[in-house]
């Protein structure tokens, strides 16, 4: 009785019920149903607690540096939820690739960076140079007003649990005052 289980989830909501299918098909059901409760909770959460929220940051999250690229799927929808905003992306869209102008007219308040290639937060400070000598990174809303952020991306590019953890923290760093 062997089952076949096709995952590809696009979005958080998505992600969640893959964690019941899995639960069911392991013969977990209920600790997979109690799991996804509490993480629901905790969005429930953050979004209750961003809701005040005089505005919604513009975020720009990169999960590669070289060459540069944006983290789709769920990140999106985790941005909207932490209390910020992701205009280049729609929740679902895959990752893609982005040149370095669309990063200067895009103007993001708020940049994340959390290469996927990266093991560590450590090992993407040692790519910031090669960011940071690019024209016109130092006039970055972002940077001038010192809200660049090196996250380890496994709160953000696997499917999981940790997301919920990534939006918790999205939401610390958009609104530290909430």
């Amino acid at each position: 009785n062997t089952g076949v289980l096709a995952m590809d989830p696009q979005r958080l909501s998505e992600v969640l019920d893959v964690i019941v299918q899995v639960g069911t098909a392991t013969g977990e059901e209920d600790a997979a149903i109690a799991l996804v409760g509490s993480l629901r909770a905790r969005l429930r959460a953050v979004t209750a607690a961003v809701a005040p929220a005089k505005r919604r940051p513009k975020v720009l999250s990169l999960e590669g540096l070289r060459p540069l690229a944006v983290g789709g799927h769920w990140l999106p929808e985790m941005k909207h939820l932490a209390g910020g905003v992701d205009e280049l992306q729609e929740p679902g869209a895959p990752a893609a690739g982005l040149r370095w102008e669309q990063v200067l007219g895009y103007a993001p308040e708020v940049l994340i960076l959390a290469p996927c290639v990266s093991p560590t937060p450590e090992d993407t400070l040692d790519e910031l140079d090669r960011l940071a000598s690019q024209p016109g990174f130092w006039a970055l809303p972002a940077v001038r007003s010192r809200e660049v952020y090196v996250v380890h991306h496994v709160l953000f590019s696997r499917a999981g649990p940790r997301l919920v953890n990534g939006v918790e923290l999205l939401a610390k760093i958009l609104h530290p005052e909430l």
